[in-house]
Order: structure tokens, then C-alpha cells, then sequence
């Protein structure tokens, strides 16, 4: 059931009252994607600029957690996340660390995973509103242990109806910095060689 309340931040969308349906769709749909690749675009908006810092590139998606992401405009950046290992490539300089010692890359490794695989709503460090309009849903998510309330006010992640695929992850933090990640070109289960996401 679908409840014709608006939330002034979200125009269009409406909140989804029961989710079940939702929440069985998309964990359903999930299941099925071993693979994502895309394009992304990424705007990074400080709170003391008024000019948004714009980046993009290649995301690599593969179960189980792994994560690739190689930005190629306006600068050469790479992370690759495979399970617990992080490695960071900028520039001529690679660094390799685990997500255990860096909260925020812990944190954005987790959403990005959550969101792909459709566990979003077994992670207890969130609190989830879903909203709907025809084409997508939104899903709000709202921090609840301390570690994360002191990092993001709220994010925010866009899911295409069609195919339960992310269209967007928004992150806003306390500072009032946001950075917003669009993905575009998706292809979903295509073959993606595993030496991609090895963290030397």
C-alpha cells in the first residue's frame, strides 16, 4: 500500500507504508546479479565552496565484496575493495589498508554491498524509509550507532524499478559536504576477470 504523503524533500515520491513486497523484489533481484559493471559520474559538493568538484569513471561490481572503482576524469584515482582488503592507487603511490582501519571506506564499502545485494534492511546500523514514485524507489537511510551519526546525517540511494539496479547513492554528512554517485551504462552479469579486484 502506498500512502500519499510527501515528503518535501523528495517531490514526487511517496512513502511506501509496506515494504514487504518491496523488500521481497528486491532482495529476489539481487540474488540473481553476480556482476555490475558501469559508468559513474561522481559530485562532490564541500559546504565552504560553492563549486561542485566533479569526477568520473569505471565501477566494477562481483560477488562476494567485491568492489572496484577507477576514476578517470579529471584525475587518474584508484580503489579496489576485495572483502577486507583495501587498496588505494593515486598517482605513482599505492597504499594498502583494511576496511577495519578506516571507518569511512568501512562504511561506503558496506552501503555499496548492501545496496548491490539487497541486504540493506538486515543492516542494524541503519534506520530504512522506502518512497516510490513510477520509475524508481528511494531509499532513506538514517544512521543509528554513534560511529555513523558522527560521519552522515542521512544517505540516500535511488533503485531503478525495472531491473532493483542502484541508480544513485547520495551521502550527506554532518559538515554539510554531499557527494553524490550516479551510475549510468549498467550491464548486469556480464564476465568480469577476478585479477581485477586483487589487492597487491
Amino acid at each position: 500500500m502506498v500512502l500519499s504523503v510527501a515528503y518535501p524533500q523528495y517531490a514526487g515520491y511517496t512513502v511506501v507504508n509496506d515494504i514487504t513486497g518491496f523488500k521481497d523484489q528486491f532482495s529476489a533481484a539481487s540474488q540473481k546479479t553476480q556482476t555490475i559493471q558501469s559508468d559513474f559520474m561522481q559530485e562532490k559538493t564541500l559546504s565552504l565552496l560553492s563549486e561542485k568538484i566533479t569526477s568520473s569513471g569505471k565501477f566494477l561490481f562481483k560477488k562476494e565484496n567485491k568492489v572496484r572503482m577507477e576514476y578517470l576524469q579529471p584525475y587518474q584515482y584508484l580503489m579496489v575493495i576485495n572483502k577486507n582488503e583495501v587498496m588505494i592507487k593515486d598517482g605513482q603511490k599505492t597504499s594498502r589498508v583494511s576496511t577495519a582501519s578506516g571507518k569511512m571506506l568501512q562504511q561506503i564499502n558496506r552501503i555499496t554491498i548492501d545496496c548491490v545485494q539487497g541486504t540493506v534492511f538486515t543492516n542494524p546500523d541503519f534506520k530504512t524509509i522506502v518512497f516510490s514514485n513510477k520509475t524508481t524507489w528511494l531509499m532513506e537511510l538514517t544512521p543509528q550507532v554513534k560511529s555513523m551519526k558522527d560521519l552522515f546525517k542521512t544517505i540516500v540511494v535511488i533503485i531503478d524499478k525495472n531491473d532493483y539496479s542502484v541508480q544513485s547513492i547520495e551521502m550527506n554528512e554532518n559538515s554539510g559536504d554531499q557527494t553524490k554517485i550516479r551510475f549510468k551504462n549498467k550491464q548486469l552479469n556480464a564476465n568480469i576477470a577476478d585479477d581485477l579486484f586483487t589487492v597487491r
